[in-house]
């Protein structure tokens, strides 16, 4: 009788637990109240509940498969496993369930509104719409159900419907969770940047300690160009998650763009101190050891980096670059030549090529190279740099001045561009003085 009663105090506790959203502790509770009455098919279902609130859905699915097992008529256990199937991927195997589901409960909404989640991740919109209207015939004023289908009106870019069905959502439900959120995204899609900072800031209202909220709004006013206001969201990150690598990550990125190398390195080895598989977090490190001129680090950094994604274009040109100032021209030109075969268009690949060639004294493939990234981009001034020196070491006057011309036309205050003008100016001077005393100079040789 004492076990009985401790089992029902424990189901209380849980219960407590889980409304202050303490979840791991409410688990111990009803999974130690289950060890001792283990046939109450409700303790099971909250089981579920908790474990699906900590995203550990393979266990919710089994918890709720012992529900069905001691009541086979529980509907709600069957929709949850069809939930949860759709969310470990398995949408085949939910359908079946959330079908079977409605053949003994034909009025039972949920089985449709859930479905339309289901259909939206298989791609299946004409059906996701069509469970949308079922469910409608059932329960008109569903917010669930708008929800729900605004995810598959986003999957097919339709914004504008998609928000009017969120905005839905709050209308029936002021405080859904994570609708404002949904309207953020959307309106974000469509490049309406403010009314999506107003919907996440209204989000964060509701939920202040929303890391993965915070980083949204975040990456959001990067993309803004709010850059201090960005990097103050991923500090609240910090304050909120002290082992957080990605918003340490952004953070030195953040950095990394501002010229600030050293609150960069210092962010980025944090980060991939907490996670050394950060996305992304190796590549900025590389290239920030690179800018300090730390370049056997800047190496060690960008090889983690090109492990984790063979195709990262920032990191195959960091790594060129690497080698490039190392003096290593031929093993650079490796990483350049992979970025020209990923990115054919981009100009900067080329004119590093082109620099590898001449450094080999490759002139003919250097020019090439050059040419073919002027090609892709008309006023890119380096480039016309490297041909005019190319055409100055050959000899080719004409073809440097016209380079030299065409440069200085784009950019007039380059100061590299002029320099290389007043060593044409010595050049061309020199050329015409050897012209001048050329006969002399042969005579003296006849007569010498």
């Amino acid at each position: 009788m004492n076990d009985w009663f401790e089992a029902e105090q424990r189901v209380e506790r849980a219960q407590q637990l889980y409304e202050s959203e303490r979840w791991l502790e409410a688990l111990e509770e009803i999974t130690a109240a289950i060890e001792i009455n283990p046939h109450n098919s409700s303790w099971h279902c909250n089981r579920g509940y908790i474990l699906d609130q900590l995203e550990r859905y393979e266990e919710a699915i089994k918890a709720y498969e012992q529900v069905l097992e001691l009541d086979p008529n529980h509907c709600e256990a069957m929709a949850a496993i069809g939930v949860d199937l759709t969310r470990t991927g398995r949408c085949a195997r939910a359908l079946d369930v959330f079908e079977e589901c409605a053949r003994k409960y034909p009025d039972y909404e949920p089985v449709y509104c859930h479905r339309i989640v289901t259909y939206a991740e298989m791609g299946q919109h004409d059906k996701a719409e069509e469970m949308f209207y079922l469910a409608q015939q059932l329960t008109e004023d569903c917010p669930h159900c708008y929800y729900n289908v605004a995810i598959s009106l986003m999957d097919r870019q339709k914004w504008d419907r998609a928000i009017w069905c969120w905005k839905k959502t709050l209308e029936l439900d002021p405080r859904y969770m994570g609708a404002r959120a949904r309207i953020a995204e959307a309106y974000r899609a469509k490049g309406d940047f403010s009314a999506s900072k107003e919907n996440y800031l209204a989000e964060l209202r509701e939920d202040p300690g929303n890391a993965d909220l915070l980083a949204e709004l975040a990456d959001l006013l990067l993309e803004m160009g709010e850059t201090k206001a960005g990097a103050e969201k991923y500090r609240q990150i910090v304050e909120l998650d002290p082992e957080n690598a990605e918003a340490y990550a952004a953070l030195g990125q953040i950095a990394l763009g501002e010229g600030r190398f050293e609150a960069a390195l210092d962010s980025l080895q944090t980060s991939v101190s907490l996670d050394n598989e950060c996305p992304g977090a190796h590549e900025s490190l590389g290239e920030a050891c690179l800018r300090l001129g730390r370049h056997a680090e800047a190496r060690y950094h960008l090889s983690l980096a090109l492990q984790q994604d063979p195709e990262s274009r920032h990191a195959l040109m960091s790594m060129g670059n690497c080698l490039l100032e190392t003096g290593r021209p031929t093993q650079a030109a490796e990483f350049f030549r992979r970025l020209v075969a990923l990115e054919p268009s981009l100009p900067g690949p080329h004119h590093n090529l082109g620099v590898c060639c001449f450094l080999r004294h490759r002139f003919g493939e250097g020019i090439a190279h050059c040419q073919r990234a002027l090609e892709i981009q008309p006023d890119y001034v380096m480039a016309m740099h490297k041909l005019a020196l190319a055409y100055l070491h050959l000899g080719r006057w004409s073809d440097a001045r016209r380079m030299i011309r065409q440069a200085l036309s784009v950019d007039p205050n380059s100061a590299q561009m002029q320099q290389i003008a007043r060593r044409f100016r010595w050049y061309r001077l020199a050329k015409w003085l050897r012209t001048l005393f050329w006969p002399i100079d042969w005579v003296r040789g006849r007569l010498g």
